[in-house]
């Protein structure tokens, strides 16, 4: 009897053993989901802004084409007028956007035993993100005036 309880008692540590590695595990596969859904995120909004800045741009150039051509046609302008129409609501939205993910990335750095390092270059992730939203108002700010320049010319 005395075999059967040893053999008991090391089954019990060694099924404890085995218990606390795999939760150490998972806390480190969570850890660097975190850390990696965290800077997806950001990466793929600081994209998006800039995809949408470069296709502000090259609507205003087509409108200075257009300017330089002295050719003003109304259903063209009213069409120049709801695409800058639709980039303000996609950039506002974008806007919430990055407002809540900033909330929720926050949530999960205060969670997640982030390193110096790792907070760092989230930092300037989403310094990167201002940046191209920056960018991204700054082409719709210009965009407006040009499309203000071709309604001068009706």
């Amino acid at each position: 009897m005395v075999t059967i309880n040893i053999s008991a008692q090391e089954s019990n540590e060694s099924a404890a053993q085995k218990i606390e590695s795999l939760q150490l595990k998972l806390d480190k596969l969570q850890h660097e989901y975190d850390y990696f859904y965290c800077e997806t995120v950001l990466k793929q909004i600081a994209n998006e802004l800039s995809v949408q800045s470069n296709n502000i741009n090259n609507k205003s150039n087509g409108i200075l084409i257009n300017i330089y051509h002295s050719s003003y046609h109304p259903d063209l302008y009213r069409a120049y007028k709801d695409n800058y129409d639709a980039d303000i609501e996609n950039l506002n939205s974008k806007e919430s956007y990055i407002n809540i993910m900033k909330i929720r990335i926050s949530q999960i750095i205060e969670k997640s035993n982030f390193t110096e390092r790792e907070i760092e270059i989230l930092d300037t992730t989403y310094s990167a993100v201002i940046s191209a939203f920056n960018a991204a108002e700054t082409a719709l700010n210009y965009y407006k005036v040009v499309l203000g320049m071709y309604k001068d010319m009706e």
